[in-house]
């Protein structure tokens, strides 16, 4: 299954984790679009593919060719390429503090602790489950893609601003 991370390779964001991951599934193709000092083509895997320095257009076509966004991070809120991903229909496996940022998203927001036990084999296994052939990846995808536009999409945004700017005006 194609896999997805976007962001800066750190530490902070499961670089670590996703390391780990790429070793113990050598059937993944993981693609990495980001840049930063903990680089996946150090890491000489046969199955990693990094790309940089793409804009947001270039990214759009990878959100919708993964399978799944793969995000281990800790200690970020609700990263922005969450809402990409999803926005493209494509599910993002997270990290429960992650998934926190949002938590009305919790029915198409798969999530895994990053930090108790044997995190990494727990991951593995979920991604597993997610892109088996016929998945849950596969299924949430119209309901990541609905839940997106209902929250997400531009029309929304300006709705919930104009809303908080017509509450300000009142007090």
């Amino acid at each position: 299954p194609p896999l997805l991370f976007v962001g800066r390779f750190v530490e902070k964001k499961g670089l670590p984790m996703l390391h780990r991951l790429a070793q113990s599934q050598p059937e993944a193709r993981w693609l990495f679009a980001g840049w930063g000092p903990l680089d996946p083509e150090r890491w000489a895997l046969p199955n990693v593919s990094v790309a940089r320095g793409l804009t947001s257009a270039q990214l759009a076509p990878l959100y919708q060719a993964a399978d799944l966004l793969v995000l281990p991070s800790h200690g970020e809120g609700f990263p922005l390429v969450v809402q990409e991903a999803m926005a493209c229909g494509t599910p993002a496996l997270v990290g429960t503090d992650t998934a926190a940022g949002c938590p009305d998203a919790a029915a198409v927001l798969p999530c895994e602790d990053i930090h108790a036990g044997d995190a990494a084999t727990r991951w593995a296994r979920r991604i597993r489950e997610l892109t088996v052939a016929g998945g849950a990846a596969q299924r949430l995808r119209p309901t990541v893609s609905a839940y997106a536009t209902a929250n997400w999409s531009w029309g929304q945004c300006v709705e919930r601003y104009a809303g908080l700017f017509r509450r300000c005006v009142r007090t």
